[in-house]
């Protein structure tokens, strides 16, 4: 299980993803609605929320790194429960790389990225 609290207003839970468009296509903006899950994550320095539509068909994860340099975050170990699923990117600045232990998104310093996956 994942280290998921469920809250009201996290940090980035307000915000949305700066994609032109992306909360047009109604898969995404139901992950926005006013009926959808939000959960704040508890990832260390990095702040994350992943947001759920109420039929949970895809998931929206929020990341966002505050430190002054680039910092990484394992999402196999965020998301065991998510560890098969594949991760389309939506907005902001990041890299990923794999590795044994699973797939890994690096953020840039003071940077901010959301991701998308089918459920």
């Amino acid at each position: 299980m994942s280290p998921q609290t469920p809250t009201l207003i996290p940090a980035l839970s307000h915000r949305t993803p700066a994609l032109s468009g992306c909360l047009g296509k109604p898969h995404l903006a139901a992950a926005f609605a006013d009926d959808a899950t939000v959960h704040r994550l508890d990832v260390g320095v990095i702040e994350g929320v992943l947001h759920e539509p109420a039929d949970r068909s895809r998931v929206v994860l929020g990341l966002h790194n505050p430190s002054p340099t680039e910092a990484r975050i394992n999402l196999s170990t965020l998301l065991p429960e998510r560890a098969d699923c594949t991760w389309r990117f939506l907005s902001g600045s990041m890299h990923t790389s794999d590795a044994a232990d699973g797939l890994y998104v690096h953020l840039d310093a003071v940077g901010t990225t959301w991701l998308t996956a089918a459920a």
